[in-house]
């Protein structure tokens, strides 16, 4: 299997409200703003990153919790936002308060 996994720190911009999928399934979408230096070819980069989230299941429930302004890592693997947009969206696996 071809490896997929994204960890990243940030501030969270903004959140929905917990909802649920016409299956019954808990899932919550958010926003999360990346800010950092990073070293590449020999120079430091600024850089900074918006990226949008999703949790499902007990996950999505147990981040209920999350406000913006809120400073947490997650990780999680990247796919499509839907069938339709090619679009990236980091799918959470785990979250910390960081």
């Amino acid at each position: 299997m071809a490896k997929n996994q994204t960890v990243l720190e940030g501030n969270v911009a903004s959140r929905d409200t917990l909802r649920t999928t016409p299956g019954g399934v808990a899932t919550l979408h958010l926003t999360l703003i990346h800010q950092s230096t990073q070293r590449e070819a020999n120079a430091e980069v600024a850089v900074e990153v918006e990226m949008n989230a999703v949790a499902f299941g007990e996950l999505a429930v147990e981040m209920n919790g999350v406000k913006a302004g809120d400073s947490i890592s997650i990780k999680g693997f990247l796919s499509r936002k839907n069938r339709f947009s090619p679009m990236p969206i980091l799918h959470i696996t785990q979250f910390k308060f960081s």
